[in-house]
């Protein structure tokens, strides 16, 4: 007997439900970790082996601002506090990045126990054969425009706020903010040739799309750089560009492949 709509309906909510519960347990746990102790590493024999300490005041959340700090300003570029509660606010923000990336194995897993009832054998395999590699290229991505890039955007921030002759400063709380963004945008832009192979095999876009329109590709890549490179014109802006563009071109080879791989699967006549 089938299901009714309503309790087919109910039934996906209460899965959802179990599923959002299971996650914030982990995500909570992980929060309360940063939030309320430090890293610190201890000496035995010699050896400095990585240990945790409560400390709720210099917690790991601040232990990886002051590192972000260190890396992307300048030294004579001032961090105010404009409210008193902003040292508050990048604290959470750092505690919460930390989370995320802690318990992102433990989101996925969650969400694929949700969703993969739903898929079918073709299209589970395919979600396994792509997760590796988005996760390598987000990492990839995040390191490129947190360690190369932001550096030089406060080092040009800074020369032309000297060149006023105004004391350069910014608020924490539009520092931690600017960082995530960095993270997550080039993140995300490397995540460009998963999405084009995922569309195809999907059947929504055929893989001659994205050959017959590379050089709107290129633009978007060349915009990209432009908006996010240091220097708006010249190296920087290549610098950024020319790993999206080879990305671009990888996932159309790669959709191309798996496009006549799935089709030589869907002609072959079953055998009797």
């Amino acid at each position: 007997m089938e299901e009714s709509p309503l309790r087919l309906i109910t039934s996906n909510v209460e899965e959802l439900r179990k599923v959002l519960i299971n996650i914030l347990k982990v995500f909570f746990v992980f929060f309360l970790l940063f939030f309320f102790f430090k890293e610190q590493p201890i000496v035995i024999y010699g050896y400095n082996i990585p240990f945790i300490y409560p400390s709720p005041y210099y917690n790991m959340g601040d232990q990886l601002f002051g590192a972000i700090r260190y890396h992307l300003i300048h030294k004579e570029f001032t961090l105010i506090l404009i409210n008193s509660t902003d040292g508050v606010v990048a604290d959470l923000y750092s505690c919460l990045f930390l989370t995320l990336i802690f318990s992102s194995p433990w989101i996925t897993y969650q969400l694929s126990t949700f969703v993969g009832p739903a898929l079918k054998a073709n299209e589970k395999a395919a979600l396994k054969q792509a997760l590796i590699p988005a996760i390598l290229l987000f990492i990839f991505g995040s390191f490129i425009g947190l360690y190369y890039v932001a550096p030089d955007v406060f080092t040009i921030l800074y020369y032309y706020d000297s060149g006023l002759g105004a004391q350069p400063t910014m608020s924490i709380t539009s520092f931690v903010s600017f960082f995530l963004i960095y993270v997550l945008t080039f993140g995300m832009a490397f995540e460009t040739p998963i999405v084009m192979i995922g569309v195809t095999r999907a059947g929504l876009v055929p893989s001659d799309y994205w050959f017959k329109n590379w050089r709107y590709a290129v633009v978007g890549a060349l915009i990209f750089g432009v908006i996010f490179s240091p220097g708006m014109i010249g190296f920087t802006m290549m610098l950024l560009a020319i790993p999206i563009i080879l990305l671009y071109f990888v996932g159309a080879y790669i959709s191309r492949k798996f496009e006549k791989k799935d089709k030589d699967v869907i002609d072959v006549p079953p055998s009797n």
